[in-house]
């Protein structure tokens, strides 16, 4: 069975091929501070692993009141 961490990073590969958006971005796999391998991303300033990244949820900034 696939683990949960390895489901969100297919999310988040499918769900970046079908959009653009310059604050994620996948870095790779490579090892943790305790030297799990583990797929990373770079949302906005900051690099996570998979496995702290909780959902995907799309919000439209132009929507949102001033």
């Amino acid at each position: 069975m696939i683990s949960r961490d390895e489901l969100m990073h297919h999310r988040l590969q499918a769900w970046l091929r079908e959009n653009k958006c310059d604050d994620i971005e996948y870095l790779g796999e490579y090892e943790d501070t305790l030297g799990i391998m583990k797929h990373w991303y770079r949302i906005a300033e900051h690099e996570v692993s998979v496995d702290c990244i909780e959902d995907l949820e799309l919000v439209d900034a132009e929507s949102d009141p001033v």
